[in-house]
C-alpha cells in the first residue's frame, strides 16, 4: 500500500515561544519556508514544541495555505500592520519570494503534555522533526497519540484523573510493544 495511503499522524514541530502564541490564540498563522502539502488541510497536525517543552502539547488545523513573498504574506496575514511584523521579515528574510502562512484554526491544548521521554519510553525511535514527521498506524505511538488526545484535548473530553489516565496510557502501550 501506498505510504500516504495508510493511516497516519501528522507531528509539526513549533519553537515553544511561537507554539505559546498560537495556543493563546495571539497568533492565527504558522509560518514556513517550505509548503506543507495540501492533504493535510483540514486535518489535525500535532504541534511538538520544541527547545522548553519538547513534548507534544496540542493540535490544529490549517484551512489554507498562503504563498507569496515576504511582503505579500506581511499584508495578506495582516502581520504589515502587527507590532511582531518585523520577526517575520527576520524569518523569511527581506525579499523571500517563497514564503508560506499557514493560517490555523480549531486550535486545541492538551491538560496534559506527552512528553519527549514519554514518548522515547514507548518507542526508541520517537524522535520530532525539524519540520513535519508522520507517525503511521503500525507505530506504538500512533495509538499512544490518539489515546492521548482523546483523554486530554482541552474541547470537553477532560478527563477525571489526569495523572491516572496517563499512567494508563503509557502502560497499555508499553505492554503492546513486549507482545
Amino acid at each position: 500500500m501506498d505510504k500516504s495511503q495508510r493511516k497516519r499522524i501528522a507531528i509539526i514541530s513549533i519553537m515553544t515561544y511561537y507554539a505559546r502564541q498560537i495556543f493563546d490564540e495571539t497568533k492565527l498563522y504558522e509560518f514556513r519556508k517550505s509548503p506543507l502539502k495540501n492533504e493535510l488541510l483540514n486535518k489535525k497536525i500535532y504541534v511538538y514544541s520544541a527547545k522548553e517543552d519538547k513534548a507534544i502539547i496540542g493540535y490544529f488545523k490549517v484551512s489554507d495555505i498562503l504563498n507569496g513573498n515576504t511582503d505579500e504574506i506581511l499584508s495578506a496575514t495582516g502581520y504589515d500592520k502587527r507590532s511582531d511584523g518585523h520577526e517575520i521579515v527576520e524569518y523569511y528574510g527581506k525579499n523571500n519570494p517563497n514564503c508560506f502562512a499557514l493560517q490555523l484554526y480549531d486550535v486545541t491544548e492538551f491538560e496534559e503534555y506527552l512528553s519527549l521521554k514519554d514518548m522515547r519510553s514507548i518507542s526508541k525511535n520517537a524522535d520530532m522533526p525539524q519540520y513535519i514527521k508522520f507517525i503511521y498506524e503500525n507505530d506504538p505511538l500512533y495509538d499512544v497519540i490518539k489515546e492521548w488526545d482523546e483523554a486530554f484535548s482541552l474541547d470537553g473530553n477532560i478527563c477525571n484523573n489526569p495523572s491516572k489516565t496517563k499512567q494508563m496510557i503509557l502502560q497499555r502501550a508499553k505492554m503492546k510493544g513486549r507482545k
